[in-house]
């Protein structure tokens, strides 16, 4: 029975490199152009979002335990602000293709037949989305016009959300299934993530 080699330098340099293009990925540093500036300005949108939901969350939540005293409309704000934080952060996850997916099968297909699923996958996603945005629209027509009971702001922008978000997210995923076609052909990889 033989003993594995030890780790070389040029090993330990290929997993360094490994590691800090995955943290590049993770992080969007690695986008160009107009996929920087759209991803920069959804990570903006929902940074900003987050961080009122928190401000309201926390301030109300102690208002409430120390003095016993809330502020009634923050529950509101809070409330409202869900729907866009979520599409943003599902719009932006599809836009860095870190959305969830489960390939263990389809990464064991042949080439041809997983990009053809993976093809699927996109324009089925958006279609599904596009359904979301028509009869989102018509339950915007319908109760958009309602007014919040504490600060009277129309429910309609807030219920947007469902519609725009919905709306960006075919078009998010009609790109990724144009980049699919377009992009050149990968070599199969291994469970283990090592090249056949």
């Amino acid at each position: 029975m033989s003993l594995p080699a030890p780790p070389t330098s040029t090993d330990e340099d290929l997993r360094r490199q490994l590691e800090e293009a995955e943290f590049e990925v993770e992080l969007g540093q690695n986008e160009r152009g107009v996929d920087a500036w759209i991803n920069g300005i959804a990570g903006a949108l929902g940074a900003a979002t987050l961080a009122v939901i928190t401000a309201l969350v926390f301030t109300n939540g102690s208002l409430r335990y120390l003095f016993n005293f809330g502020i009634i409309w923050a529950d509101e704000i809070v409330i409202a602000l869900v729907p866009w934080l979520t599409m943003i952060g599902m719009f932006l996850s599809v836009r860095r293709r870190e959305i969830i997916r489960i390939t263990h099968f389809a990464d064991r297909l042949p080439e041809r037949l997983r990009r053809f699923i993976g093809a699927f996958a996109d324009l089925l996603s958006a279609a599904s989305f596009a359904y979301l945005a028509f009869f989102s629209l018509d339950y915007l027509a319908l109760f958009g016009g309602d007014k919040t009971i504490y600060l009277k702001i129309p429910k309609g922008w807030f219920v947007s959300a469902m519609v725009i978000g919905s709306v960006l997210l075919a078009l998010a995923f009609l790109v990724d299934f144009l980049r699919g076609l377009r992009a050149p052909q990968a070599a199969p990889v291994a469970e283990e993530g090592a090249a056949r």
